[in-house]
């Protein structure tokens, strides 16, 4: 549990301002993607994070949104 000004605001702003600041970071100005290593496998982390946070809390959640294991107490489903 944290507290509400660190997961609402101080976690997102931290993860906005690195996304905020990566054209700055990577200043190769080539379009090959061959030529852009730094862009590609930022991108590709990015969404590997966005693939394992959205599959955590689509089955890694029980009832009341409590983390739970699926092998444990099943997947649960609640609409």
């Amino acid at each position: 549990m944290f507290h509400p000004m660190v997961a609402g605001v101080t976690i997102p702003g931290v993860a906005l301002g690195l996304l905020a600041i990566t054209p700055y970071i990577d200043k190769n100005p080539s379009r090959k993607p061959s030529d852009r290593k730094l862009a590609i496998a930022m991108m590709t982390m990015f969404l590997m994070l966005w693939a394992v946070l959205v599959i955590i809390g689509s089955f890694f959640r029980g009832p009341g949104f409590n983390f739970t294991f699926p092998w444990n107490d099943g997947i649960f489903f609640d609409l």
